[in-house]
Formats: structure tokens, sequence, C-alpha cells
């Protein structure tokens, strides 16, 4: 009797982690994720995400074989999460039937290893309003975060449509909204009041195919979440997104609280970047003592944030993976050990 009672919460857990789902079999409407004052369900009893993410499969996994990649992030990343970004650049440029398809390598082979996913517009500006131009790549990637509002709607009226249907599937709809060049400085403020009615109507393209959750972001890159709290988005299954990295606050919890301003206490924050990286000159600099450790304890775990940890990548920084697309470096490590403890 023992032995079946072990065999039967062995089944209980794993279908609670989602890996008896495949692309081919989606879940019913009563298992799909929602949302629940401050938490995330999953058929209805709370989950706990945690994954990393991967980036734009346009971009920099073009050549990767999708199916391995999440199978291992999956079987011995022990993530239950993946994070696939697609740029507007793309979706302004290349016919959208073709983005979609590329897309959809990604998010059936993630949902096949039994990953629930988080589809991301990866836009960094403010709706058309000035966006990031990055360092790399020359003219031809000066578009890539185009921060247009029409774009950024056709986007997610496409994607709703093709992937309300599955209820393993989050959609954030804004990846870092930035309102002016130096949107770190404490003069600009929050700016939440503004940025909210372009969610509300994001969100209303959204829910014209289905309830599938979304993940709304505030300014400076996702990271100010100051007064949220007290004017959450209006509507059900909404979720939050913070991001965070090393550097952050000068590296100081009390600044990082007050950054979160316990959002968490009333709506699911899901952490959908953070990351480090000892050996750099980039703003994410720092390491696992000062930065990592303190993070993933007093946040991530004591306030039961969700996340997804930023880049399961060789290159797109800060990296996890060493140039093989397979050894993790020390913050892959980190990450690694962090999901395989942590996850059942």
């Amino acid at each position: 009797m023992r032995r079946c009672l072990l065999a039967f919460l062995f089944c209980a857990a794993s279908l609670y982690a989602g890996e008896t789902f495949t692309a081919e079999s989606p879940p019913t409407a009563s298992q799909r994720l929602s949302v629940q004052g401050n938490q995330l369900l999953f058929a209805g009893k709370p989950i706990r995400l945690r994954g990393v993410a991967v980036g734009d499969p346009i971009q920099s996994r073009q050549d990767r074989p999708a199916a391995d990649d999440y199978a291992t992030i999956r079987r011995d990343w022990h993530a239950n999460v993946v994070r696939i970004a697609i740029h507007p650049m793309y979706w302004k440029t290349l016919p959208h039937d073709q983005v979609l398809a590329r897309l959809a390598e990604d998010v059936d082979a993630a949902l096949a290893a039994g990953l629930f996913v988080i589809i991301e517009y990866k836009v960094i500006g403010w709706p058309d309003g000035r966006f990031e131009v990055p360092t790399w790549g020359g003219p031809e990637v000066a578009d890539i975060y185009n921060s247009s509002f029409a774009l950024a709607t056709s986007f997610w009226d496409a994607v709703a449509a093709k992937y309300s249907a599955d209820g393993r599937v989050l959609f954030e709809l804004w990846n870092e909204a930035i309102y002016s060049k130096e949107d770190w400085r404490p003069e600009i403020g929050q700016k939440w009041a503004e940025l909210k009615p372009y969610h509300e109507k994001l969100l209303a393209v959204v829910r014209k195919h289905g309830d599938n959750v979304v993940i709304v972001s505030s300014n400076e890159w996702s990271h100010r979440l100051t007064g949220v709290k007290h004017d959450l988005l209006a509507g059900e299954n909404v979720a939050y997104a913070w991001h965070i990295y090393a550097g952050h606050g000068q590296n100081d919890p009390q600044n990082w609280a007050a950054a979160l301003d316990d959002l968490q206490t009333v709506a699911p924050v899901i952490v959908t970047e953070w990351g480090f990286q000892a050996n750099t000159d980039r703003h994410y600099k720092g390491g696992v003592k000062e930065f990592a450790e303190p993070f993933v304890r007093d946040f991530l775990e004591a306030k039961q944030l969700h996340s997804t940890a930023w880049c399961w990548h060789p290159v797109s920084g800060p990296p996890m993976l060493e140039s093989d697309w397979r050894t993790p470096n020390e913050f892959g490590k980190f990450v690694r050990d962090y999901l395989t403890k942590h996850n059942p």
C-alpha cells in the first residue's frame, strides 16, 4: 500500500509540474495557468515557475536544434518554464507567417519537453516614443527594439490568436519600458500611470482570443515597481514583470526591496530577467556572494517570486553557457544548482 501511495504521489507531482502534456495533446480548460490573488495556479493548484530565458530564435537561436535544447533545459537543468523572445524588427521586416513559424518551432519543442512557455515581445522603449538603439551590429539593427505601438498590437493579435488555446503559454506584453535615456535617475520617477493605458489596450487585444496569463511591466527597464500595488491593471490573469541584475541598487537589498515595493503581496511577480557576470565591464558586473546568493535567498525564495534567468546562451549577456552551448559557466552553474534544488 505504501509503495502504491508513493507511486501515486510521484505521478501527481509530475502532473503538477506539467510534465505529462505534449504539444499534440494540449491541456483542457481546467488545466490552464491562472491568477488568484498573488498566486499563480495551474489546474487550480499553486505552482512556482522557475526557469531560464533563451532569447530570440530568429536572432540568436536560428541554427539551434530546438528539441534537444529544451530537453536539456528540462531534464538536466530542471527548469519548468522558458522565456522565448521575438524582436519588433523581425515582426516589422519579415513575413508574419515566417516569424510565427519560427517561433512555433521553439514553443512547440518547449511544450513537448514539459515546459511552460513565456512568449515575450522584446521591445526596449516607450510606446510610440524613444527606443533603444544598440551599440552593436551597425545600422542594420538600429530598429531591433522598435517601440511602435501599432506594431506591438499586431504582434499580440497574431500570437494570442495562435496560442490562446494552450493555457501553458504566458504572454509578456512589453519587455522593457524606458521613458527617457536616463530612466534610472530617481527624478524620472514612476511612470506606471502613463504606461498602464497601453497595457490595457494590449490586454484587450489578447482577451479577444483567450484568458492566458499576461505579464506586464513598468519603466526603468522593468525594474521600478513602486506604487503599482495600489493601481493594479484591471482584469483577470495578470502578473507583473521585474528585471534585476547585479549592480542594481548598488547591490543593496534595501534598494531592491524599494523597487519591488511588496508588489508580490497582492499579485504574482515573475522576475523574467535576472543575472550576473563577474568578469565584464557591463552594467551587470557582479558575483555570487554580493548578488546571486542574497537575491535568491531573500527575494526569489523568501518572497515566493517566479523567475527566468537571462540568458541560456553563450553570447547574450550575461550568458550562462560556454561556446559549446552545453557547459555552464559560473552564472550557469549557479542557476542550474538553484533550479535542481528547488524545482520538483
